[in-house]
């Protein structure tokens, strides 16, 4: 009779999680949805990392709030290009230096309280050439054939 019982149990307690809980109408698109939303000024691929660096790098030059916030955005996106680079066909051999350049980068931005001094300024304008230098070395993509029956 105990068996039984714990049997049913775990069946029970299996079938509610295959149910679910809640009231969720649609189906979620990310497993991480939950965690976390996506920041406005997250890079749409990866050359907008540097599109968006350099912009936030012209938006610094002024002694405003706006340029604070510029500033902690470069610090956000230069952490986020390793992943952003990650998720292209970058071979892992271009990659590598691209990881280590944000890597330091990012030591010098948080030991300045994400200031960007001149030292850090010609860091991140190097780090942008280095991102647009890895874009000319992402593999084209195979076009498919046009017209083609399966």
């Amino acid at each position: 009779m105990r068996f039984q019982t714990i049997c049913n149990g775990i069946v029970l307690t299996g079938l509610l999680l295959l149910a679910g809980c809640g009231d969720e109408q649609t189906a979620k698109t990310s497993l991480f949805e939950h965690d976390h939303e996506v920041a406005e000024h997250w890079p749409d691929d990866f050359a907008d990392a540097a599109v968006k660096l350099r912009q936030r790098l012209d938006a610094s030059a002024d002694e405003t709030a706006d340029a604070k916030q510029a500033e902690a955005e470069i610090a956000d996106i230069v952490s986020w290009v390793p992943e952003i680079a990650a998720d292209t066909d970058l071979p892992e051999k271009d990659w590598i230096p691209l990881d280590n350049a944000a890597e330091s980068l990012m030591a010098n931005l948080r030991s300045s309280g994400n200031e960007l001094t001149d030292a850090n300024r010609k860091q991140t304008v190097a780090f942008c050439e280095l991102i647009e230098e890895a874009i000319a070395k992402l593999p084209a993509p195979i076009p498919s054939p046009q017209g083609a029956s399966l």
